[in-house]
């Protein structure tokens, strides 16, 4: 098993948190844990960097999802970036995919995040 490390770059809209080794049971409640206490706030717009992550279980997955969902219902978003083609194919075969924003690159992750952040609410017109 490869110890699991993380490295965050905050940049003006979006944060980006990096991921290398293995994000199995015990590595995905090290990454929850870092993902809370990396964010800035609620609705931050975050990008996870998958490329250096070898191997991706269900608790991580779930701890993917779970942070998804947390960040829309705060107004922001959850990027991934660059994950390895085992990682991809278990998005797939388990439909995360269809539910996760996933980009073959950190610049694109990157890109589409502060797109994201800069997106005006829409907001209700009375007729």
């Amino acid at each position: 098993m490869l110890d699991l490390t993380f490295a965050t770059q905050r940049l003006p809209g979006v944060s980006v948190i990096s991921v290398a080794g293995e994000i199995d049971a015990a590595g995905a409640r090290r990454l929850d844990r870092h993902i809370h206490e990396t964010r800035r706030s609620p609705g931050e717009h975050m990008v996870i960097d998958l490329s250096e992550a070898g191997f991706l279980g269900s608790a991580g997955l779930r701890v993917l999802l779970n942070t998804h969902a947390f960040a829309r219902q705060h107004g922001g978003a959850l990027h991934l970036a660059a994950p390895h083609p085992k990682i991809a194919r278990f998005m797939e075969i388990t439909h995360a995919n269809t539910v996760l924003h996933v980009h073959a690159t950190v610049e694109a992750a990157v890109i589409a995040a502060l797109q994201q952040s800069h997106t005006p609410e829409r907001t209700l017109t009375q007729a």
